[in-house]
């Protein structure tokens, strides 16, 4: 981040330090009023316990992972972010509210049956637009190749029980096959406004098929928590 105008921000006792050219006025005021990834956080806190395995897929500042680990300890959590202009704010953030035992994997989780070893990442100005897809009708996406991480390698190699997900639409591939039998909660954001309302429903009637029970369904945003049985 050497050259860069830095902003500071607190929310929940962590100190975020996020590059001036990583924002927009609306991500600004979320970072500012505390709003950002609000949900997220209180269903980490909410449904997140002591002994899970937390692989956090599309990490942004390092927020969500930073409560996980203050629940989990940060040995238990894993960070996956796609946007090579985050890694280095990711990690100082890491560092500095978790420690350095919280790991950091730089790449963009894929479907299992991705064949190339990279991916194109699409980024368009504030750091929590970077996407995979490439909606028509936007302007101003700048593709850079990202190493291609695949979901259930990353699963199993982290050890993983619970996933926390803002991936940008790419959950729509993801969920698309079941989750991993290891996996008892999902805490995930859906982007309805990248594949549609119809499709949203379809990806939430796929977990409800594997077991998994929507844990707080009086919520109105499209952040959720799926919880189910596993065998331990």
């Amino acid at each position: 981040m050497q050259g860069k105008v830095i902003e500071k921000f607190r929310i929940d006792d962590a100190d975020l330090q996020i590059p001036r050219d990583s924002l927009n006025d609306r991500l600004r005021g979320r970072l500012r009023d505390g709003g950002y990834e609000h949900y997220e956080r209180d269903l980490a806190r909410a449904h997140i316990r002591a002994g899970d395995r937390v692989l956090d897929l599309g990490s942004g500042a390092g927020l969500v992972a930073i409560v996980a680990a203050r629940i989990v300890g940060p040995e238990n959590v894993t960070t996956v972010e796609a946007n090579p202009e985050m890694h280095a704010v990711l990690r100082r953030n890491l560092r500095n509210n978790a420690g350095t035992e919280l790991r950091m994997i730089k790449g963009a989780v894929v479907g299992d049956d991705y064949a190339g070893k990279t991916v194109t990442l699409n980024l368009r100005g504030a750091f929590w637009a970077a996407s995979l897809d490439a909606p028509k009708g936007r302007k101003g996406a700048r593709p850079v190749e990202v190493p291609a991480k695949k979901f259930r390698q990353l699963v199993r190699a982290r050890g993983a029980n619970v996933l926390t997900m803002d991936i940008e639409g790419a959950e729509d591939t993801l969920l698309s096959r079941p989750l991993p039998d290891s996996i008892r909660l999902l805490i995930i954001e859906l982007h309805p406004g990248l594949y549609g309302e119809a499709r949203r429903d379809e990806l939430l009637q796929i977990l409800v098929a594997q077991g998994f029970r929507n844990l707080e369904p009086r919520r109105t945003e499209d952040v959720y928590a799926f919880g189910r049985d596993v065998a331990v």
